[in-house]
């Protein structure tokens, strides 16, 4: 007996499989380059090609003229020169130490290519790199920031910029240009990138596999007191000492100026020429200083930690904490508290 007759339907047709969406990133090389920062770009992107979905990162280098670059750690071999830039999504331009302004010098081409960009070419710097970008003019009047210890160079060498060194990330959605910290903070840099040109879970799986956070905090979590600054002033240091060894008793102007035998006017003028803060801006970044330790290493509640630096009133305390390091009292000892080794 003949068995019936295959009557079973058609299999369906595969579904076509989802192209790969091609997200092209020029990274700036120069010769004043941070190869550590250089090398966190390239890596952050080599593995965001790692994350499962459709986005990935085709990296290209470009030089000032598309010839290698003569690193101090070696030759640095690139993909062209500034006429590559308009071809990519984004351009990065990683930390280039303390020689910002000696690269903007020496690069004029890159310069102006930054310049003339499409608006559909996002521009993100690290550290040190917005040196590059402010050259040319697009920070103007916009809200920038880069590593604390260099943001007085950048101000005073860009005066309409508005430079807040306290900000881990600046960033301009319409302008498409976006400034990070200190070299680490490129990363966050990255990440934001990532978002931009993909989606917040590529960046979300990309910041889980470095094992960092997305959305960190400001740069203030990082700074030291407004005082680390040298300066010649002996009697501002005598007043620094004064207010460093009490920081928790409350501050009089008349008799700090009577001190060193000046107006209150000219104290506050010198005391900020000196340290960069006034008197009362120094004692209160000592203040904090003395309260993160007391989070970190101590057992205090939170209302005696803000007695201990001479804040009567736990709220407050708690306000003034968190606009200055973006972090509650008791999320910055979550974060920070000394853990004990194992044994």
């Amino acid at each position: 007996m003949k068995p019936p007759p295959d009557v079973s339907p058609p299999a369906p047709p595969s579904s076509p499989r989802r192209p790969r969406q091609v997200h092209r990133v020029a990274v700036v090389i120069c010769p004043q380059h941070s190869l550590g920062s250089v090398g966190l770009v390239l890596d952050v992107f080599r593995m965001a090609n790692q994350m499962p979905g459709a986005h990935r990162f085709e990296l290209i280098r470009v030089s000032e003229d598309g010839a290698p670059v003569a690193h101090p750690d070696g030759l640095l071999v690139v993909d062209g020169g500034p006429e590559r830039l308009p071809q990519a999504e984004l351009v990065v331009i990683p930390s280039l130490w303390t020689q910002g302004p000696a690269a903007a010098a020496s690069h004029p081409g890159v310069i102006a290519a930054l310049r003339s960009l499409p608006a559909s070419v996002r521009v993100a710097t690290l550290c040190s790199g917005v040196f590059l970008l402010a050259a040319t003019g697009r920070l103007d009047g916009q809200v920038a920031t880069t590593h604390w210890m260099l943001a007085d160079d950048l101000q005073a060498r860009h005066p309409d910029v508005r430079v807040q060194a306290s900000l881990n990330l600046a960033q301009s959605e319409a302008d498409g240009w976006m400034c990070s910290g200190g070299s680490l903070a490129g990363v966050d840099a990255c990440l934001r990138a990532v978002q931009a040109l993909a989606d917040r879970e590529t960046a979300r799986s990309l910041a889980r596999m470095l094992v960092t956070e997305l959305d960190r905090g400001p740069q203030t979590l990082y700074m030291p007191p407004p005082g680390w600054r040298r300066h010649a002033d002996d009697d501002i240091r005598r007043l620094q000492d004064r207010i460093e060894a009490d920081c928790a008793t409350p501050l009089s102007l008349t008799e700090l100026a009577a001190t060193i035998h000046v107006s209150v006017r000219t104290l506050q003028r010198r005391f900020l020429a000196a340290t960069g803060a006034t008197p009362i801006q120094y004692q209160q970044a000592l203040r904090l200083a003395r309260a993160q330790a007391l989070l970190e290493g101590g057992r205090l509640s939170v209302a005696d930690v803000a007695e201990a630096v001479g804040y009567s009133d736990r709220v407050a305390f708690g306000r003034l904490f968190k606009r200055m390091t973006g972090l509650t009292p008791a999320a910055w000892r979550q974060r920070h508290a000394v853990q004990p080794l194992p044994a």
